[in-house]
């Protein structure tokens, strides 16, 4: 190869670079949302709030709403670390973007089990 070839790119090689970098970043954005539905389902089997989340009216939008907040977090780590080291927690950490939620759930599965007045 002469100097003047030795820096131009067929035009199959650049075709074949821009597929290779988005096929790694649909890879990237799988895994991560792989990673965070992990990380939701945990939070929820953590906090035994599970079967109690489909018990609830509308149960598929507010898991769907919950996973868009979870999805969203810019602290999966800490999350991953608080999981690891939470064994019988009252409720979820103050970081977690559906600490509300879970907290609601939390109380009126409270309020199910207190005997009646």
């Amino acid at each position: 190869m002469t100097e003047i070839n030795a820096g131009t790119v067929a035009p199959w090689e650049s075709l074949i670079n821009i597929n290779v970098e988005w096929v790694m970043s649909v890879l990237d954005i799988f895994n991560r949302l792989t990673q965070q539905a992990d990380l939701m389902d945990a939070m929820m089997k953590k906090l035994g709030v599970a079967d109690e989340m489909l018990q609830l009216p509308d149960h598929a939008g507010v898991l769907r709403r919950a996973a868009n907040r979870c999805l969203t977090c810019e602290r999966p780590d800490a999350c991953e670390h608080w999981l690891a080291n939470e064994s019988h927690p009252d409720e979820a950490p103050g970081f977690c973007r559906n600490h509300d939620l879970f907290a609601r759930v939390i109380g009126n599965m409270d309020k199910d089990t207190q005997p009646a007045a």
